[in-house]
């Protein structure tokens, strides 16, 4: 069937007292719910309807038109009545209402039309079907046949108007216009009725139920599903909740629908008190009593009148923005639960009121997209911040849409206004004269493009800025300082890091830990436990509101880069005490501030930059971050800063190391030879040993100029064991141990390795550990040791998880899919290198990814797949193209012409042949005797075939 979308009418069902039912008839309930499936699937189906979810006890389906949705429900109400039950007797209440929605492929889009539908049902009764007006009138329009019919008086004498259908006999009773649970607009609600089918019934339950003051809203309640859930259950199980969350966070529309949700539950209703208008903790009792509707006693204290009035009822009260009177509401609350049993509170404020029973719950933002993920406007609007900017927009911006082109400013709005429910409306009415990407654009100066709020609000509910005022306003001398002090963070902090950076002659290291609690108490900062840590956070926009207080000279930052900047240093950190795994996680946590110090000193102190730099490369190469790690260095190096020759050497170092493990020779050389040059002006023996390593790195893979780079190599291991700088030394024998690899000395390559697996081990130095056992997997390998080769590679990709380094874990993976391979288990062998090829590509390892392609190819030539091999192959020998190695080159030539013969295709095996034949006493070759001897082989098969 064709699925409906655009103006579409929605059927929800759900049987009454369902959990009941399963517990009191369990043998018979599952053949009961078999029968009512059948019914309402049958009855849906059959008039053109689809069943688009089914929620366990009821179905939601979708009708193109609205006179198929009434005629389905009517007939699936009839058939459950005429249905002779054994003993579980199922009811079921219907809701219909009709609106705009779209079917993205999973679900139906259109939050308002289907939030109202289900408000609808949840206001029925068993046997009872309730539509909306939109339905009804939809009806009506549709069905001529539709007349009036004579007035009736319901029970308690409203006239209400009763229509007939002449074919189908359906009757509409007006129930006049109710509040929905949704507390937006009241809406006219119809209770269809036909013959056989039961009229009467109790008042639905809506609002106008029980008594209430809730006001109405003007705008539909987005998101949150799981905050209300978690809060009605708090709610249920105590008397005292405290919705605590920054401003513009939504406490206040959370809280009343909360209330609105639980309010069946108090038989004397739910009552809303604001104390956002008062400043004077003596009129609080008074402003309580005025929203209870509660007349003061001329000789009775207003708090005595309170309690006497409340002390019987069951009753729900709600006590809204409580912060600016956080203690004077505390003496109120304790006071009435005391003397009032039946009485709960919810409360809204920034800071708990800390009384015995109070039960907190901190509400966060809304959902919203990361900045780094790509998203289609479907998977966008799954995030609640997202849906709420869309219906804000549509709101004052009718033709307002999304698409792919501006999709991706949307997330970027979303994320940078932290999900803040009152900051996205206020972007989202800039909608009205600017496109996404402007506003996006603009959120740099957010203060001045945030206003514009209602009217009607508070000051403090018109701007972002005045919103946040109200909260910094209220903090002491001490708390503001710490507060702009803590804005230099990025990523987080500890309580450490912050007694570090934040104290001086003004602010007491001794006084941090109370101060940043309090900040935290207030709701201006979070905090997250981590591996047994607790980390602290505060929300961009309030980061750049108190960055404005903070002075721009302000010592505050240069302590936090001098800070980081020595954290970085591995070294000295390990003479600290710390091993290099606990370095690594360490910086890992802290990467977000070091990008932060890094910046700061590129602005402040070119020579402090190029230090940082230099360290945090060290880290970025041990990860495997290293199109971040060159990006960092090209801040200084494509600057017009001014810098000094000496510092700047070991910017040029990183760049080359970063590039030639990205496969940027090229690039590599050029940086290591202009280090290289400045080093030697110095006559820097440390500087120009790094250079010539890096040197020698860069051109490694260019087969003719191995020999090249050998001599690097041995000049800059000359350098260091002069110096003795074991962890170089270390370094510099794996990499001559890959050059003597390429002039076939297996003997002298695993001498190499295990010289420097030893003092790798002696130096506790896990990274370099992992590297070798990986080599030594791969020299294994070759000589067809798959076992050994397979535990040297399983233990390097454990220690490789453990750092999260991702380069050595693709490696990893690409050489155990050649070892899997090799032991003819290719759908595995596939496997790993398929996930080895995702790691590569996202992390732009050019080398790794032509020799991960190649070995992929060789698995699907193994298994028969000589198409997709050759595709492969080819895509390997481009990728070496680009990256100017052709270390590979012969290998894929002779792969290429096997998977030709293979396929009968003897004109391209042959060219391939005799290309790997006229290389191959060519420097440029890199291919085994026994894969020439093969290659010779075929080639005599291939001219005896012509």
């Amino acid at each position: 069937m064709t699925i409906p979308t655009g103006d579409i009418t929605f059927l929800f069902t759900d049987i009454e007292g369902s959990t009941k039912l399963s517990q009191k008839f369990p043998d018979t309930m599952p053949a009961a719910m078999e029968i009512h499936n059948n019914i309402l699937l049958k009855s849906i189906e059959s008039n053109n309807g689809f069943v688009f979810k089914n929620t366990g006890d009821g179905f939601c389906a979708a009708f193109q038109n609205a006179g198929d949705s009434v005629r389905a429900a009517v007939e699936i109400q009839t058939n459950l009545l005429n249905e002779n039950w054994k003993d579980a007797v199922i009811k079921i209440r219907i809701g219909i209402h009709s609106g705009k929605a779209e079917w993205n492929g999973k679900n139906y889009m259109g939050y308002i039309t289907l939030a109202r539908t289900s408000r609808i049902m949840s206001s029925a009764f068993g046997d009872q079907i309730i539509i909306s007006n939109d339905t009804y009138n939809l009806f009506s329009e549709s069905n001529t046949l539709l007349q009036s019919h004579e007035n009736i008086r319901s029970e308690k004498n409203n006239l209400i108007s009763l229509h007939q259908s002449g074919d189908t006999k359906i009757s509409f009773w007006d129930l006049g216009e109710r509040r929905l649970k949704d507390l937006i607009n009241p809406i006219k609600l119809f209770q269809i009725t036909a013959p056989g089918l039961r009229e009467n019934f109790p008042p639905l339950e809506t609002l106008d139920a029980r008594p209430n003051n809730l006001p109405v809203q003007l705008t539909s309640f987005i998101g949150r599903e799981k905050d209300i859930k978690e809060i009605k259950k708090l709610t249920v199980d105590n008397r005292l909740v405290s919705i605590i969350g920054p401003g513009g966070i939504g406490k206040t529309r959370l809280s009343l629908q909360v209330a609105a949700e639980l309010i069946d539950q108090y038989s004397d209703g739910v009552w809303l008190t604001e104390f956002a208008q008062i400043s004077d903790p003596e009129l609080i009792s008074q402003t309580t009593a005025k929203f209870l509707g509660i007349n003061e006693q001329s000789n009775q204290e207003t708090i005595i009148t309170l309690i006497n009035y409340l002390k019987d009822k069951e009753l729900l009260l709600i006590f809204d923005n409580c912060e600016h009177l956080v203690s004077a509401c505390a003496v109120l609350t304790e006071k009435l639960l005391q003397n009032c049993a039946k009485l709960k509170i919810i409360v809204t404020s920034r800071e708990a009121f800390r009384i015995e029973g109070e039960h907190l719950y901190n509400i966060i933002s809304l959902s919203h997209p990361e900045p780094n993920e790509v998203n289609t406007p479907i998977e966008l609007s799954q995030f609640e911040a997202v849906r709420l900017f869309i219906e804000r927009a549509l709101s004052v911006s009718p033709g307002f849409k999304i698409d792919n082109e501006n999709a991706p400013a949307l997330a970027q709005i979303c994320y940078h206004l932290d999900g803040i429910p009152f900051a996205i409306e206020l972007a989202a009415a800039r909608t009205k004269i600017l496109t996404l990407e402007k506003i996006c654009e603009k959120l740099n100066n957010r203060f001045q493009l945030l206003t514009g709020g209602k009217r009607t609000s508070l000051p403090r509910q018109q701007t972002l800025r005045a919103m946040i005022d109200w909260s910094y306003d209220l903090l002491s001398h001490k708390e503001k300082l710490l507060l702009q002090r803590l804005s230099v963070f990025s990523g987080g902090w500890t309580i450490e890091t912050a007694e570090q950076i934040c104290a001086d002659e003004e602010i007491d290291d001794s006084e941090i830990l109370d101060l940043n609690s309090l900040l935290l108490d207030k709701s201006l900062i979070s905090a997250k436990e981590s591996s047994g840590s607790i980390r602290f956070f505060m929300l961009e926009t309030i980061k750049e509101y108190t960055k404005e207080k903070l002075e721009k000279m302000n010592d505050v930052y240069r302590k936090h880069f001098s800070y980081f900047n020595q954290l970085c240093n591995g070294d000295e950190m390990r003479s600290k005490g710390l091993t290099q795994l606990q370095w690594i996680k360490l910086v890992d946590t802290e990467l977000d501030n070091i990008r932060a110090a890094i910046q700061w000193a590129v602005e402040k102190n070119s020579d402090e930059a190029c230090d940082i730099i230099s360290t945090t490369g060290i880290f970025n190469n041990i990860k495997g971050y290293y199109k971040e790690g060159l990006q960092t260095c090209l801040k200084i190096l494509n600057s017009s800063l001014s810098v000094n020759e000496l510092p700047k050497v070991k910017v040029l170092y990183t760049a080359a190391l970063m590039a030639s493990n990205l496969g940027n020779s090229a690039d590599a050389e050029y940086y290591a030879k202009e280090g290289l040059r400045v080093a030697k002006k110095y006559n820097d023996k440390h500087k120009i040993a790094s250079c010539l390593n890096v040197l020698g790195s860069s051109i490694n893979k260019n087969l003719e100029r191995s020999a090249e780079a050998l001599e690097y190599f041995e000049e800059a291991l000359s350098i260091f064991r002069e110096v003795n700088n074991k962890t170089e030394i270390g370094v510099l024998l794996f990499n001559m141990s890959t050059t003597v690899n390429i002039k076939g000395d297996p003997k002298l390559v695993l001498k190499y390795r295990l010289e420097a697996m030893k003092i790798f081990k002696e130096l506790d130095d896990t990274h370099n550990i992992s590297l070798i056992l990986a080599s030594l997997g791969v020299y294994e390998l070759r000589e067809n040791n798959f076992e050994l080769a397979k535990n040297y590679t399983e233990e390097s990709l454990a220690i490789a998880h453990e750092i999260g380094d991702n380069f050595l874990i693709s490696v990893n993976l690409v050489n155990l899919g050649c070892i899997y391979s090799g032991l003819n288990q290719y759908e595995k062998a596939a496997e790993l290198l398929e996930r080895s090829i995702v790691i590569i590509k996202e992390h732009g390892y050019k080398e790794s990814y032509l020799v991960a392609v190649m070995y992929l190819g060789e698995v699907f030539s193994n298994s028969g797949d000589y198409k997709r091999a050759i595709e492969l192959f080819n895509e390997s020998i481009q990728s070496g193209t680009d990256s100017n190695n052709d270390y590979f080159l012969a290998y894929n030539y002779f792969n290429l012409g096997v998977s030709y013969f293979k396929l009968k295709d003897y004109v391209n095996s042959l060219k391939y042949f005799n290309l790997l034949k006229s290389d191959k006493d060519n420097s440029k070759l890199n291919i085994s005797n026994e894969k020439l001897k093969i290659a010779e082989e075929y080639i005599s098969k291939l001219e005896s075939i012509e």
